[in-house]
């Protein structure tokens, strides 16, 4: 086993613990002023597609507001092209699982060189992003300070409280606020750009596979690695769209995912006899942007896809059971959620605390987003597609 590489959690967690004994020494300071307005920034995300989204958007609003400013990214594989398509910038990349100390050493050099005004950690817990960010020597570093005490205040100037009773786009926006106190309240997200040549892939693409010119409703019916209660099941959405053909005849479902949701779509397949098309593994979040801008609504679990549908100004309807709309509520001007909210363990999962049971406690598994009834998805539906086309 290499001792120097982050791809085994065992060393990763003796390395944070040996930053955390560190971080215990270094003196308080409180809050610097930020002084005159940044032009060079360096923003650090690393997993969470979701995350991601709300990050880009934000750095998007404070460049569109200020264009003076210049944004560069450090970032892994996962993250590296929702934070980046369609821009111009030096990305930095580094992989957790698989890079190791030299190469953070040498990602830090090539930082350092770049003599950025101002860092952003966008991470909410790692000491470690703290500890490079604060290792940049950048006159302003901006990160989160979660509820439980870890040290990360002391790695920045501009430490930024995380507030339980937020969300996490409301949080993103108050680190944004102290570069620039002007931005708008409400703030919405901003659609990821889709190039021309994209465009004309999904001419092709479309022309090829939807038949009709009646409305077309995507479904995800996964959602990420960890926590699978967090699913609506499979049959639900079959429900919910065998109940929306029988309002809108000729109705195609469009089911998004990659290889993680294959089983979920064949199963799908199996219970559905309407319109069907299948974009799964399209290429690039480039492409799925422009599939989703392309549909009239959304249906899913809190996952990445849900934010994008939104961020891409899409009717969009999140579900919601073990984690709280409250935090991860689809940000967008046509988006709502459904959050039944009938099981006392609900919710259970609270990323702000790094609170993910590996189990659901309930009696039936995901029991609380059986608790969702196909009713209220088409409530909330009608709600964000103004009545458009559900009657």
């Amino acid at each position: 086993m290499n001792l120097f590489s982050y791809r085994y959690r065992l060393i990763h967690a003796l390395v944070e613990k040996m930053v955390a004994f560190i971080a215990k020494m270094l003196p308080e300071r409180g809050s610097l002023p930020v002084g005159c307005s940044p032009r060079r920034i360096l923003v650090l995300k690393f997993g969470g597609m979701g995350e991601a989204v709300l990050a880009r958007s934000l750095m998007d609003r404070l460049k569109e507001r200020n264009p003076q400013i210049s944004v560069d990214f450090l970032v892994e594989e996962r993250t590296a092209e929702t934070m980046t398509c369609g821009s111009r910038q030096n990305v930095f990349r580094y992989s957790p699982k698989s890079d190791g100390l030299l190469k953070a050493i040498k990602v830090l050099i090539a930082v350092r060189r770049q003599r950025y005004d101002a860092v952003l950690d966008f991470e909410q817990h790692s000491l470690l992003t703290a500890l490079f960010t604060r290792a940049t020597s950048a006159p302003i570093r901006l990160g989160f300070v979660p509820s439980e005490q870890n040290n990360r205040e002391k790695m920045f100037t501009q430490p930024v409280q995380l507030n339980e009773n937020e969300s996490m786009w409301a949080a993103f926006v108050r680190m944004g606020r102290i570069l620039d106190p002007g931005l708008p309240q409400p703030l919405m997200t901003v659609p990821l750009p889709v190039s021309r040549s994209t465009e004309e892939w999904l001419h092709e693409w479309w022309k090829s596979r939807v038949r009709t010119s009646a409305p077309v409703v995507a479904m995800h019916l996964g959602v990420g690695p960890s926590a699978q209660y967090r699913r609506w099941p499979v049959a639900r959405f079959v429900e919910l769209a065998s109940a929306m053909v029988a309002r809108q005849p000729n109705l195609t479902i469009l089911l998004t995912g990659g290889k993680s949701e294959r089983s979920f779509i064949e199963e799908f397949k199996g219970r559905f006899s309407g319109e069907m098309v299948e974009a799964i593994e399209l290429g690039g979040i480039e492409r799925t942007c422009a599939v989703l801008r392309r549909c009239d609504l959304l249906v899913s679990a809190d996952t990445g896809i849900m934010h994008l549908a939104a961020a891409m100004a899409t009717p969009t309807v999140g579900l919601f059971g073990p984690n709280t709309p409250d935090c991860w509520a689809p940000v967008g001007v046509r988006s709502t959620y459904v959050y039944a909210r009938k099981q006392l363990c609900s919710p259970c999962i609270n990323s702000y605390k790094r609170q993910i049971p590996d189990q659901c406690t309930a009696e039936r598994e995901g029991a609380c987003m059986w608790d969702i009834e196909v009713d209220d998805v088409l409530m909330a539906a009608k709600q964000v597609i103004h009545g458009e086309w559900l009657g």
